[in-house]
């Protein structure tokens, strides 16, 4: 039984090791075994509804998936060119050559890998969602627990003014919220069937899409065959998606780093994030941190290998394509590591009382005597400026009256923060429920009961 999907053209299909090795995928698209199980599963149906498979076959593979699934997770990394021909072949040892060799019937593995592909994530990013909803408890505990604790704000790297550390910390989780909010947009562009394109160009089997899609969970069906099997914006999209968390995770390692120095000293790091040197005994290094903000560089790496991938390539699919897959799986484990951790940090950081500079109280001394003797801005400003360039010392404010006296909603007034964190949570909750409600219908236990419901 041929292990090809293609061949009847060529003289000679036995292809140099070396070359065969440098341009087979199924060493690593393989993880994509179930869904593209799950699509074959679906294509089958349709050729049955057109009377192309028997009923009694779609039952067959349906009873003998596991076995189907546990011989292609055995199988060498060299013994098929790609997921999908070693998913049609085990199938094939199933129901026969008669039923397997019309699995191809209207099928290109062109529109096949990009339905494929976005089931995977669809599937996968219930996993993700979990763990960004533990980075987003994280942090918002992290604001909770240090509530009330007073450091400077810097600006150029010098201390501008008095926030509390929770304010800090709720400025990154506002910047992970819009990093929920990209991700959730991403799934919804990726809830398309792209079944029914062909190689580029459709099919002349009458097959029926709407059924494909409802069964594998997908919402809507591509409207261009073309658009299907030659773009992968959307998956541009994901890496970008993750690519703003990554850097959102490396502005807090920089924030964390640089307070918990001893020269700044606002942040207590644990033991548990920091590692040694291995000859200088007193060191404790923020190992932790550090490898976090590495991270980024490796992210703006998948995402310009992604975009660049689509560079100079015609309309229709190109083998070029193909690497499409290794860059995603690689984002989406390191994204899923990065966050892991970074939910570890929140729960081993604290904010300590350390010096702040007294002329981070200008800004509040300057808008005082604006409202007390109702002088223009620009010449109090002046007259505060004077006083600290002649050492003289703010007095009329102290640090937890600067914080008192903001009166935006915005600001770092400790009863705006505390409606903050409230907001923060009610915010982040919801988005997750939307997620939540995009990916439930693409488990497998969904697929299951679809099948199980339509076979009767």
């Amino acid at each position: 039984m041929e292990k090809n999907l293609w061949g009847g053209v060529f003289s000679d299909v036995k292809m140099d090791k070396k070359i065969k090795k440098f341009i087979d995928s199924f060493s690593f698209d393989r993880i994509m075994y179930k869904e593209n199980f799950d699509i074959t599963l679906s294509h089958a149906i349709a050729l049955s509804k057109i009377k192309i498979i028997e009923k009694d076959d779609i039952k067959k593979i349906i009873k003998f998936r596991k076995k189907i699934l546990e011989d292609v997770a055995k199988s060498k990394d060299d013994e098929f060119e790609d997921v999908h021909s070693a998913i049609e072949f085990f199938i094939t040892k199933i129901v026969g050559e008669e039923t397997g060799y019309n699995l191809r019937l209207g099928r290109s593995r062109n529109e096949e890998v990009i339905t494929t592909t976005n089931l995977w994530i669809l599937r996968n990013s219930n996993e993700l969602n979990n763990v960004f909803k533990e980075v987003s408890s994280s942090m918002i505990e992290c604001a909770e627990n240090n509530f009330g604790k007073i450091i400077p704000l810097f600006t150029h790297t010098r201390q501008a003014q008095p926030i509390l550390f929770s304010h800090l910390i709720l400025s990154h989780h506002e910047g992970f919220i819009r990093c929920l909010e990209r991700f959730r947009d991403c799934l919804k562009r990726l809830d398309v069937c792209h079944l029914g394109s062909g190689a580029g160009a459709g099919t002349g089997i009458e097959l029926d899409v709407e059924l494909m899609a409802k069964l594998l969970g997908f919402s809507r069906i591509s409207q261009n065959s073309i658009d299907s099997t030659s773009r992968r914006d959307m998956l541009s999209e994901l890496i970008f998606c993750f690519s703003t968390i990554s850097s959102l995770f490396s502005k807090i390692s920089d924030d964390l780093i640089l307070l918990s120095s001893e020269k700044f000293g606002f942040v207590q790091i644990s033991d548990k994030l920091c590692t040694g040197s291995s000859m200088m005994p007193q060191k404790k290094n923020p190992d932790t941190l550090e490898v976090i903000r590495s991270k980024f560089a490796k992210f703006i790496g998948y995402l310009n290998s992604m975009i660049t991938l689509e560079k100079g390539l015609i309309s229709g699919y190109s083998k070029d394509l193909q690497e499409d897959k290794r860059i995603l799986f690689q984002a989406f484990q390191e994204i899923l590591d990065t966050s892991v951790v970074i939910v570890e940090v929140f729960k081993n950081i604290e904010a300590k009382e350390s010096e702040i500079q007294n002329y981070t109280l200008a800004t509040d001394l300057a808008e005082k005597l604006v409202l007390l003797k109702n002088i223009p801005y620009r010449k109090s400003h002046k007259l505060v400026g004077e006083k600290l360039k002649q050492g003289e010392k703010i007095e009329d404010i102290n640090f937890k009256e600067s914080l008192k006296i903001k009166k935006t909603p915005q600001s770092t007034n400790p009863k705006a923060v505390k409606k903050q964190i409230q907001s923060h949570s009610q915010r982040a909750s919801s988005i997750f429920r939307e997620i939540e409600k995009i990916l439930e219908k693409f488990q497998e236990s969904e697929f299951a009961r679809r099948i199980q419901g339509y076979i009767r």
